[in-house]
């Protein structure tokens, strides 16, 4: 009897391959943005039976049925349990998929949580542009707040210059 040691590995990692990122697709496709865990398992297992239809492609001959037998057997295993809910691939495809997925619903905590970590990364950056700005204009200790609002106000018009240097700058570049 041969070996099917190629096969038996394609088979154990078939779940993770593709199935589960087909299974994704369609949900997406559907706009099932929330399917449930089993929904989803079994349209994995579903794209996961396709693989047999593959085996079509090979020549008749008694190795063949070896190797189609093969393959249903282990095949079974690993549509047993993805069903269950053992293939770890599967299972964080999911939580990935459900948990990143847009929803018409937001929770409060959701809207609180994300609106949170908005205001500290925009904290953040402002605290390292002001960094920056005092670092540049050691001779000018502006606030950079009060630089921000002056600028925005000034749209139109050039931006307030606080730097001396700068200024010669604008005056070189623009003659």
């Amino acid at each position: 009897m041969l070996n099917f040691f190629e096969m038996e590995r394609v088979i154990e990692e078939l779940a993770k391959a593709y199935p589960a990122q087909c299974a994704t697709t369609w949900f997406k496709i559907t706009k099932n943005h929330k399917p449930s865990e089993e929904e989803y398992r079994n349209k994995v297992v579903e794209y996961m039976k396709i693989f047999e239809y593959l085996l079509a492609t090979y020549p008749h001959g008694p190795d063949t049925d070896n190797l189609k037998q093969f393959v249903k057997n282990i095949l079974a295993k690993e549509i047993e349990k993805v069903l269950k809910g053992d293939n770890k691939d599967v299972e964080r495809r999911y939580r990935h998929y459900v948990i990143n997925s847009p929803s018409p619903v937001y929770s409060k905590d959701i809207l609180t949580r994300v609106s949170e970590q908005e205001l500290e990364k925009s904290t953040d950056s402002i605290t390292k542009v002001s960094i920056k700005k005092r670092q540049k204009n050691k001779e000018s200790m502006m606030l950079v707040r009060e630089e921000e609002n002056q600028e925005n106000y000034n749209v139109n018009s050039n931006p307030i210059i606080t730097n001396r240097r700068r200024k010669k700058k604008l005056i070189t570049t623009s003659e």
